[in-house]
């Protein structure tokens, strides 16, 4: 279902976000916690923390930078939006139509945000801004071949007439507003704006950097970790998993050191793809097997299925993991989206517990059963805390173990060596953002432990 309007992230919006994160904790506190069942009490409690953290957040508005990089971008998120349309009757493109009308508007506070920003110093890093510009590339299109254009196999339902209307429309705003916008950003970027930026990073080199810092290690993890508490928690998981590791090479018999080990689990053909129609196939094969196994452990199944098909090839240069996206408008499952390109420095080592942490019993799973649980509030159906998604993901990759699904020492290899890259971003993540690494510091530190 598409919203009435779409979120700009504006100074205005973020007044309109504390004022209505304000009433709402004021109309909980009328609530009588008390009287309420169980399940209301967790919803209760849910949108208290929700809307005291969003509350919070409101308060760092100078120091959140536009969403416009690639693993945290407007036009992913705001797309998203667009992709949940679908198409009945005309009314459901008149509204598609409308909010192609607003997109306009968001592109331009994004590009105000930067502005502003960059006249109090504050700029991108020149590596993520190259990054981002190659985002921006895979929009700069014809306007058939935009992500937002209504293509004929999403308008099946809708009358020849009214399609070929609404086809027009939309082909005219993308052409005449929302691609120049695209056009506008990159070269605002291209410009003076990367001439002047520098390879510094971190938001603790900000006025207040640290304390939003802090709120958003509170926000993702829902605790009140420090940052020094998770850099060093960071350090003792790749230490302990470190050693795990070692054990598998010397159970295996394998003939040489640690640094040989790893070169072996990156280079050896049996790791390595030579087509991107086999890295689905790896992935899909160790789903097959959960499919008919995951009964052992969890009764619950979804009623929406999933795929694995590869990342849109414009998209791989930027995005160079894949991600996973939930059934949207006339797409009926759950895809998990690999990048195909450079194979040969891609070894699938972590193929099972990428399968599992991404689709069964992980991220599809968890939040179809959630979308699906009618005994849910609406509230908590559409609800997404990310400590516990992405904890419930890592949790259900290792669960693979139970399932028999670690059969091959090298799978189970690989879970651990997705482990490894978690811990490693909890170092290198406070690193950067509160403790004064330099990228290069954090770049050293996952070469060294990230293989």
């Amino acid at each position: 279902m598409l919203p009435d309007k779409l979120y700009a992230g504006t100074m205005v919006d973020m007044i309109e976000d504390s004022i209505y994160f304000s009433s709402l904790l004021s109309q909980l506190k009328e609530v009588d916690f008390n009287t309420l069942s169980a399940a209301k009490k967790i919803d209760y409690d849910l949108l208290k923390w929700t809307a005291e953290i969003r509350q919070e957040g409101t308060r760092f508005y100078n120091n959140m930078f536009p969403l416009i990089t690639p693993y945290a971008s407007y036009l992913n998120s705001t797309e998203m939006t667009f992709k949940q349309a679908s198409f009945e009757q005309p009314v459901d493109a008149d509204k598609y139509v409308k909010l192609l009308g607003q997109y306009e508007e968001v592109q331009k506070s994004y590009l105000d945000k930067l502005r502003w920003m960059e006249s109090k110093g504050i700029r991108l890093s020149k590596p993520e801004i190259e990054l981002t510009l190659g985002l921006i590339k895979t929009r700069q299109v014809e306007p058939e071949q935009h992500f937002l254009y209504p293509t004929d196999a999403r308008l099946k339902k809708i009358d020849s007439a009214v399609r070929k209307k609404f086809q027009a429309a939309a082909k005219d705003i993308l052409q005449n507003k929302i691609i120049p916008q695209h056009d506008s950003l990159a070269n605002y970027l291209k410009g003076d704006y990367l001439k002047n930026a520098t390879d510094k990073v971190g938001l603790a080199q900000y006025p207040g950097g640290k304390a939003y810092y802090q709120y958003l290690v509170k926000f993702y993890t829902t605790s009140d970790l420090t940052p020094e508490a998770m850099f060093d928690m960071g350090k003792q998981q790749v230490a302990m998993i470190l050693q795990q590791l070692d054990s598998i090479r010397l159970s295996t018999g394998f003939q040489g050191d640690r640094k040989t080990f790893y070169r072996f689990l990156q280079t050896d053909k049996r790791f390595l793809a030579t087509t991107p129609e086999e890295v689905g196939e790896r992935l899909k094969k160790p789903l097959r097997k959960v499919d008919t196994v995951i009964h052992r452990l969890i009764s619950l199944r979804p009623k929406t299925g999933y795929d694995i098909r590869r990342l849109a090839p414009a998209l791989e240069p930027v995005m160079t993991f894949g991600n996973y996206e939930p059934p949207a408008g006339d797409e009926p499952l759950g895809i998990y989206y690999f990048n195909g390109s450079k194979l040969d420095q891609r070894p699938l080592t972590s193929a099972v517990g990428l399968a599992l942490h991404e689709i069964s019993p992980g991220h599809h799973l968890q939040g179809r059963l959630q979308a699906e649980n009618k005994d849910l509030s609406t509230f908590r159906q559409n609800q997404f805390i990310w400590a516990f998604s992405e904890g419930w993901a890592s949790y259900a990759s290792q669960l693979g173990t139970e399932l028999g699904l670690y059969d091959d020492p090298y799978d189970y290899c690989g879970r651990l060596l997705m482990d490894m890259f978690v811990a490693v971003r909890l170092v290198v993540d406070a690193g950067m953002n509160y403790m004064g690494w330099s990228r290069e510091e954090a770049m050293q530190y996952m070469r060294v432990h990230v293989f």
